[in-house]
């Protein structure tokens, strides 16, 4: 048995990423001038010892949403600041039925202050792949949700959701512990930036209010990667025989550099085949012809990588990404789903699920449409 590999990794976005950290943007951070609202660089100003200063005294105006915006301004103009100079990102109002909404405004994960790529999403998204690039370890979740929801139906479970310790035991029995990835080095701020992510509907003629998140942009840099160490303990298993769990094909793949990059290529070639074929079944397919085009190439590429692979990573990046699923839920499936998700029971179209799809401009020149969330990664010499 192989002891396993280590290397250095390299990242950097095929297409816009969002890791979220559950920080939103308040409305006080925000100010509307004419038709455009600007996001503050709160972290800068209150830098600012004259600014804290000024903004407890005009405390109570600015947590009134009529008069906000004013005493945000008059604390800028006693400052000498201009807004353009303490913004970090400004977008045109968005308008429903001629009314100004509300847009939901999301920050990328910093620690700091800097931004970065927490090791337990990389290794989540590792994590997924692996499974979906094994046909025996789909088989068994397979297997397994057929078994819950025999018994969810029959009463038998309790009410319990189904998890993978049918599969793989407790988190602390399994063989995923043998692989270990660090928070990647910072990305350069330089490359992030508040852009409006459109969730457009497959089968009907409908976008949701855009999310403005605050992206790591896919600008064709050399400078616009950062590094990672991943490596795969194989030669502790012997530590740890009494607790693992079916370690099965991935102590093999957590063994072999190549097996692993190769086991990563076939999972990855299977959301992509999810993709295009979601896409295929959109009423109007010409619509999103730039995302399926992105998809083909997308597919080229993963299966010319040698020393590396492409993967998908954080959030926004759809259902099939983020579980085992190497096809399309049955209804009766998607019926499961629905019971036991409050969040699926009025959205489900069982027709085609998901029925969403998270669109965002690249940085190309022209800018084309592509989905959130696709990165490539390199082993470093």
């Amino acid at each position: 048995m192989n002891p396993g590999f280590s290397s250095w990794i390299e990242i950097e976005p095929v297409s816009p990423v969002f890791i979220g950290s559950n920080e939103k943007i308040e409305k006080f951070e925000t100010i509307v001038e004419g038709n455009k609202t600007y996001i503050l660089d709160f972290q800068r100003l209150l830098a600012d010892d004259d600014f804290v200063e000024l903004f407890v005294e005009k405390a109570q105006d600015i947590l009134n949403s009529q008069r906000k915006d004013e005493a945000m301004k008059e604390i800028l103009q006693k400052l000498n600041l201009s807004l353009s100079d303490v913004s970090l990102h400004s977008f045109r109002e968005v308008l429903r039925n001629g009314k100004v909404v509300n847009v939901q405004m999301k920050r990328f994960v910093r620690s700091a202050g800097r931004y970065y790529i927490p090791g337990s999403s990389i290794k989540g998204a590792i994590r997924t792949v692996l499974i979906k690039g094994n046909p025996s370890l789909v088989r068994q979740f397979r297997e397994a949700l057929e078994q819950f929801m025999k018994e969810y139906k029959q009463g038998r479970n309790g009410g319990k959701r189904p998890n993978e310790g049918k599969i793989f035991g407790s988190p602390n029995k399994s063989p995923f512990r043998l692989l270990e990835i660090s928070d990647s080095s910072f990305i350069d701020e330089e490359f992030v930036r508040f852009r409006p992510v459109e969730v457009k509907n497959l089968l009907k003629n409908k976008t949701r209010i855009p999310m403005m998140l605050e992206l790591w942009l896919d600008s064709q840099d050399e400078s616009n990667r950062v590094r990672a160490f991943i490596q795969t303990k194989v030669d502790r298993l012997s530590q740890m025989e009494n607790w693992i769990k079916n370690p099965g094909y991935l102590l093999e793949t957590f063994g072999d550099k190549s097996k692993f990059v190769e086991a990563i290529k076939r999972g990855t070639e299977k959301i992509i085949e999810l993709e295009k074929n979601r896409i295929t079944k959109a009423s109007n397919p010409n619509e999103f012809k730039f995302i399926l085009s992105f998809y083909e190439k997308l597919s080229q590429e993963n299966r010319k990588m040698k020393d590396g692979f492409l993967l998908r990573l954080g959030a926004q990046t759809g259902f099939f990404s983020k579980t085992f699923f190497t096809e399309f839920l049955n209804r009766e499936e998607l019926k499961f789903l629905k019971s036991i998700h409050r969040v699926y029971r009025r959205k489900m179209n069982e027709n085609l699920f998901p029925v969403s799809i998270s669109i965002v401009e690249s940085s190309d020149r022209p800018p084309v449409p592509k989905p959130l969330g696709w990165v490539r990664v390199r082993f470093a010499s």
